[in-house]
């Protein structure tokens, strides 16, 4: 055989070569695109579960503060209920990082029984949401509190 016949067997598969790999390359980048969308999804979503989960934490230290108040001696049951809890809604300025947020709380009264000598406990929940135009996160806390 001569050289002449080889080399014509031979043309056409450097380009059948060069779309195989391009195939290959747009397969890794749309892969990568893929999986730098997802990253960005999980991080905003950690964001604003951030964002709640301390919005909440907020709410409650409102709650804690409303419920005690500085000075007294003797909690402020105004905001608390016995029997069925109240939403309290809790204002969250925008400028302090709650963009996006709303938070609230309910107080209830857990009176012992009349036989033990315990005092008086008050179970504050907390509830916030935050969200945006793709998530939606909500949080949320219980704290116990007692009169000393």
């Amino acid at each position: 055989m001569s050289h002449k016949n080889i080399c014509k067997k031979q043309q056409g598969s450097a380009i059948v070569l060069a779309i195989f790999v391009i195939i290959i390359i747009s397969l890794v980048g749309a892969a990568l695109v893929s999986l730098q969308r997802d990253s960005a999804k999980g991080t905003s979503y950690e964001v604003y579960a951030a964002r709640a989960y301390l919005s909440a934490y907020s709410a409650s230290e409102i709650a804690l503060v409303d419920l005690f108040p500085l000075g007294s001696t003797t909690a402020n049951e105004t905001n608390c209920s016995e029997s069925d809890p109240i939403d309290i809604t809790v204002t969250l300025s925008d400028d302090d990082g709650f963009h996006g947020c709303s938070a609230a709380y309910q107080c209830q009264i857990l009176k012992p029984e009349a036989s033990a000598s315990l005092p008086t406990r008050y179970q504050v929940v907390s509830t916030a949401v935050c969200e945006n135009a793709q998530t939606v996160t909500r949080r949320q806390i219980t704290v116990e509190a007692v009169s000393l």
